[in-house]
């Protein structure tokens, strides 16, 4: 037995209307590495105590009794040693300008909605650190980084693929989220922190889902979010590309054709997804899944 394709869509609906944690006061800092290294650690604590936790609560015969092999829950032990790896080798790194776990708490209820969301957890991972990348000064620090965000990527595939036995992949390319981005889904997650923790250069935005299930790519679609009262797009990324659609009167927008597996979204009051900003998005991310399926062409592959 195995989760169905709703379990992760369930997942990541939860992702997308989390009420997101109270919004950090912003801050500048002359040493942007040391601000990204906080910033990835503040997602590594979040995954290590996801894993940790759900491995205290589920036996591997909780697994048995949802229909898995015991060697997912193995697997998922190793995917928790890593991000505790994780954990100390940006902690060792960062020394006492190192940020401290919060407390979380996830919205899982068994082990199937625990594997969706694992799945979405670590696909935002993904999009965290590379939307990071451009930003790192120090090589030792982006290889470092680029080293964390293929393994990441690994976990991703092999959740998607092996255990719910979808696709690893969403299209030719992942998608890059910026830092409020990426903190706005995670702080849905965050219930609180220690008040001595650095300040992050972040903020959080209102949640905003869509309102329609089992939409697809070229539907139009009703927004749920609190508008600005001002003409309002929605810009979708996936993969390198964007894209605005005009939200009309009614909260309505029409989704782009030929979207795959999962992209993301906000609402913003700019038409060129290139000025998004902080200040001009009003809402989200919403995170948007479609299904991926395999597909047979007239001519077989005959390549290596």
């Amino acid at each position: 037995m195995i989760a169905p394709a709703s379990a992760l869509v369930l997942a990541l609906a939860g992702l997308a209307t989390a009420a997101p944690a109270p919004t950090p006061r912003a801050t500048t800092t002359e040493d942007i590495d040391t601000t990204i290294l906080n910033y990835a650690l503040t997602l590594e604590h979040l995954e290590n105590n996801f894993y940790s936790t759900a491995l205290s609560t589920f036996s591997e015969s909780d697994f048995a009794s949802a229909g898995y092999p015991g060697w997912v829950r193995r697997r998922i032990s190793q995917i928790a040693s890593h991000e505790a790896s994780h954990v100390a080798f940006l902690s060792t790194a960062l020394g006492d300008a190192a940020t401290a776990p919060c407390t979380y708490k996830f919205p899982y209820t068994d082990v199937k909605s625990f594997l969706g969301l694992a799945t979405a957890i670590e696909n935002v991972g993904v999009s965290a650190y590379l939307g990071a990348a451009s930003k790192i000064t120090n090589p030792d620090y982006l290889t470092a980084a680029g080293a964390i965000l293929t393994t990441e990527a690994r976990h991703q595939a092999w959740l998607a693929s092996a255990v719910t036995k979808g696709a690893a992949w969403s299209s030719a390319y992942d998608t890059p989220l910026g830092f409020s981005q990426v903190y706005s889904i995670a702080g849905g997650f965050i219930t609180g922190c220690p008040s001595t923790n650095p300040t992050l250069p972040v903020k959080a935005f209102p949640a905003a889902s869509i309102k329609e299930t089992g939409y697809k790519a070229g539907d139009t679609v009703t927004l749920d979010f609190k508008t600005t009262g001002a003409t309002e797009y929605l810009i979708v990324y996936e993969g390198l590309a964007s894209s605005a659609g005009l939200i009309n009167a009614d909260a309505t927008t029409m989704l782009p054709t030929g979207l795959q597996g999962t992209a993301y979204a906000v609402i913003a009051t700019t038409s060129d997804p290139k000025m998004v900003t902080d200040s001009n998005t009003v809402a989200g991310p919403i995170i948007l899944s479609f299904g991926l399926t395999s597909y047979e062409t007239s001519t077989p592959f005959t390549g290596m």
